[in-house]
């Protein structure tokens, strides 16, 4: 590693006194000591409910909570009231599918996603389709996984959901002119960026789009929370989909009164101590800075597709180079089993992922089944690329 990341890898204890090759970041990654601290002092020093309770541990489990959603805001150039704290980011995808979208479509509409999409942003927007009649529009990608351009959205498109990295393949979708695509047509727009926000800066379609979507456990915080950043215009038309307590202002016996914005979107109890605990990761990230995190990828990226270029029996899939790739690197194994190669890694101590990876048809698409996934994150080395590579022949011997 290069400065300000040489060290880094000394903040995580999960990676410490150990031989683990942490390769399976797309799916979690690993959390710094930082964040682990702030989950316990959080049950400690304010082990409380938010908002309606005015002894000193409400009040401070109150003030770390709205704290948190500063922060959010601040790291992704938003105001606090448009950040909504969910369960993770298929929660809200699904929030804005069933409380935006399923009120805005119907048959003679079409929605709009890419062929690069995890399930998660994929299967809710066919669930609308099939309740409201829309259809489902794909652009496409082309063999190396790239979105084909120029982007043309069709003439029926009333909304677009796009990702901005693919999780399988790694392709960075060029959601700048995505977004601006859309917004010449006045086309609200939903952004996954759950597999970017940790490894690439906001690009102009980030901040300018009506919805981003992504979840704390993939960018260095705790599990069980997810985030929905929406413009303060379109979370005022956003209906709330879950009810019960806290997102309620008066209650009668025969209806009830939604709190302001964003309140009106998190029932019940929130995940406080997670949005707590998700501060410090959000601080390391500005710390080391998004741009040097990148570099520092980047050349792992590098590094790792000169390497697999030398290894015989696999298809390395997804973008030549680095340029328009991030994160992830997914392999096909003609005649092998890549479950059993990913065995064969564990036993060497190298965490890869085996599967669809939440991305089915776009493997399909582009003739593969499963594959082998390694996905990279900022406290990787040149000896944890070096280590796949010199395991990797064996693995693909072994599964054939």
């Amino acid at each position: 590693m290069s400065p300000p990341l040489a060290s880094v890898r000394g903040r995580f204890p999960a990676l410490q006194g150990g031989d683990l090759v942490p390769l399976d970041n797309a799916a979690t990654t690993h959390r710094p000591q930082a964040v682990l601290d702030a989950l316990q002092r959080f049950y400690l020093e304010s082990n409380a409910n938010v908002h309606r309770a005015n002894h000193r541990l409400g009040m401070a489990a109150t003030a770390a909570y709205e704290g948190a959603r500063k922060r959010v805001a601040r790291f992704v150039e938003a105001e606090a009231d448009e950040v909504v704290f969910t369960r993770n980011a298929t929660d809200s995808i699904n929030l804005v599918a069933r409380g935006f979208v399923e009120t805005l479509v119907g048959p003679g509409d079409a929605i709009v996603v890419t062929a690069l999409e995890h399930h998660s942003n994929l299967v809710p927007w066919q669930q609308v389709c099939r309740r409201t009649g829309a259809r489902l529009h794909v652009l496409e990608s082309d063999e190396q996984g790239l979105l084909v351009e120029p982007i043309e959205l069709p003439a029926d498109a009333a909304f677009v959901a796009a990702t901005r990295v693919s999780n399988a393949l790694g392709t960075i979708v060029p959601t700048d002119r995505l977004v601006a695509a859309a917004a010449h047509r006045g086309l609200p727009v939903l952004l996954d960026v759950t597999q970017s926000v940790q490894h690439l800066p906001l690009d102009e379609g980030c901040v300018q789009a009506d919805f981003l979507a992504f979840s704390a456990h993939k960018m260095y915080g705790p599990m069980g929370l997810g985030v929905l950043v929406g413009r303060r215009g379109v979370l005022e038309r956003l209906e709330p989909v879950v009810f019960g307590g806290e997102m309620v202002e008066t209650v009668d016996q025969d209806g009830a009164h939604w709190q302001r914005v964003p309140y009106r979107f998190e029932a019940g109890t929130p995940a406080a101590a997670p949005a707590a605990a998700l501060v410090p990761a959000l601080d390391l990230l500005d710390e080391l800075g998004i741009e040097a995190i990148r570099a520092h990828e980047r050349g792992l990226l590098e590094r790792l597709l000169a390497g697999l270029a030398q290894v015989e029996g696999v298809v390395l899939l997804g973008p030549e180079g680095t340029e328009r790739r991030s994160g992830s690197v997914s392999l096909a194994i003609p005649g092998g089993d890549v479950h059993l190669a990913a065995t064969v890694l564990d036993m060497a101590g190298v965490a890869v992922r085996a599967g669809w990876h939440c991305a089915e048809p776009l493997l399909r698409r582009l003739g593969h089944g499963p594959t082998l996934r390694a996905s990279l994150a900022l406290y990787n080395t040149d000896v944890d690329m070096d280590r796949l590579l010199a395991v990797l022949p064996e693995a693909v011997a072994a599964c054939r």
